[in-house]
């Protein structure tokens, strides 16, 4: 059996990845999530699936994913083969603002500090909760989505002067994966960012979809097309497929890249 754990799997990229590792032969697949009652589009995707295991941790809270961890490794005999760290915040309310777009500083200070405790330390608390069992498993792959909005020149090169707080923690997101590429290398690991390209997960935020969501994406899309065709974004089906498929194909000589979709490395502008 391959085992997979998948950080963030209520909605969107996280619940398409369950999905589509439960289809596979031979494979058991944890779902992690914050709260599973909530998690209603998952209990519709594994009902009366037997290789899915759900558990209850928050990114945000060492303490359950380490518990989340000891469950798992009861399962598995104390292993892992993969760890997939999709979590992430992203407010619609606020996340196109500009640092001098807050109505206080004292509002900056919440925004910023509640994305970076999920989209930057979330992935610390993940990999730090599973790496017991990742160092026990055969495979020792560690797959955290990354964005390019953490790259400062894709600030520059495409004048983005809002998604403040976001950009901020995507840039720690990708440093703290770099660390642990570097740290883990003499162990046989392969620790990767991949990008999932520009992808509409709105559709299973809530019970019937995120309308609100879906406007400021396309809102977004249409504003930095700068009068050119609209930058086309998919749905997480696609993306997932091909996510998967630079994940099957990931050696010990990947470790420390950060992965387009096509499994080529991302290139700064």
């Amino acid at each position: 059996m391959v085992s997979y754990a998948i950080i963030g799997a209520s909605r969107g990229l996280g619940l398409e990845y369950v999905r589509q590792l439960a289809r596979r032969q031979n494979t058991t697949v944890f779902a992690i999530v914050r709260n599973a009652t909530r998690s209603t589009h998952l209990s519709v995707a594994i009902s009366g699936l037997k290789n899915v295991h759900v558990f209850e941790g928050d990114v945000t809270d060492h303490p359950s994913l380490e518990r989340v961890a000891k469950q798992v490794g009861k399962i598995t005999g104390g292993t892992l083969d993969y760890m997939i760290h999709v979590a992430a915040r992203t407010d619609p309310e606020l996340l196109y603002q500009s640092l001098d777009d807050y109505t206080s500083m004292d509002e900056l200070d919440k925004d910023c500090i509640a994305t970076f405790k999920i989209n930057t330390l979330g992935a610390i608390h993940a990999i730090s909760a599973f790496l017991p069992l990742l160092r026990a498993g055969a495979s020792k792959k560690i797959i955290v989505l990354g964005s390019p909005a953490g790259d400062f020149r894709l600030t520059r090169a495409g004048s983005i002067g809002d998604m403040s707080a976001y950009c901020i923690s995507k840039a720690g997101n990708l440093i703290a994966t770099m660390k642990y590429a570097v740290k883990l290398k003499s162990e046989g690991f392969c620790v990767v960012l991949l990008s999932p390209g520009l992808v509409d997960t709105t559709g299973t935020i809530g019970e019937h979809g995120d309308a609100a969501g879906k406007a400021l994406l396309d809102k977004w899309v249409t504003e930095n097309s700068r009068g050119s065709e609209p930058i086309p974004y998919i749905y997480p089906e696609e993306s997932v497929n091909d996510q998967l498929k630079v994940v099957d194909n990931l050696k010990v000589s990947d470790n420390g890249r950060f992965l387009t979709l096509a499994g080529e490395d991302y290139v700064m502008p």
